[in-house]
């Protein structure tokens, strides 16, 4: 057994259910406890209907919106113009106070039948580091990597979506042309945020 790498560990011990709460917000079914850089954390209880963050933990930014399927012109740097339909995978965890926080993956673009146009894509390194501050908080976690994840919810806009998609703006269930999928997670698959694929 590799004991330095267990004193690093970040991860949930709970499958903690996730899914859409009402509107914007999000729910889970369990208890989870966690920790993060190996410093165990309070126990998070089950959320009913937590609120949802309107800006990326990793960046600090506004999340990106999910561009109307076959959009050419105006999109952000990177998004493929005149897909059939677009992407997005949200890394969803908890802080050390139990703060719900989210990472925003690249938007991709889908054919006319929903798939990926190109491999499934990952969260990309250059999106920054799982926290937003240097330093160091509470029992030495680094802030920078002050997030522990539970799992990601994947976001597929459809040709009969009339609008564009924002993640904590838009509703997480019942949009029209919009399709959810959501995954529990007890890590980051490989350490690294670069290998959570879409699914």
């Amino acid at each position: 057994m590799d004991n330095t790498a267990l004193g690093s560990l970040t991860m949930s011990f709970a499958k903690a259910g996730l899914s859409a709460g009402t509107t914007t917000t999000i729910s889970t079914t369990t208890t989870v406890p966690y920790c993060i850089e190996g410093v165990w954390q309070t126990s998070k209880t089950a959320i009913t209907n937590g609120a949802t963050p309107t800006t990326d933990w990793s960046t600090g930014n506004a999340f990106v919106p999910i561009p109307i399927p076959l959009t050419s012109t105006g999109l952000p740097f990177g998004v493929p113009g005149a897909c059939a339909g677009y992407a997005c995978a949200y890394a969803v965890g908890l802080d050390n106070t139990g703060a719900i926080r989210v990472i925003q993956g690249p938007i991709v673009g889908l054919d006319a039948n929903g798939n990926f146009i190109s491999a499934a894509p990952s969260l990309n390194p250059s999106f920054g580091p799982n926290g937003p501050n240097p330093g160091t908080i509470a029992g030495g976690v680094g802030a920078d990597n002050n997030f522990c994840i539970i799992g990601a919810i994947t976001v597929k806009l459809g040709s009969a979506a009339v609008a564009t998609w924002t993640f904590g703006t838009n509703n997480l269930s019942g949009v029209t042309g919009v399709t959810y999928n959501f995954t529990d997670l007890a890590t980051v698959p490989n350490g690294s945020l670069y290998s959570l694929t879409y699914s």
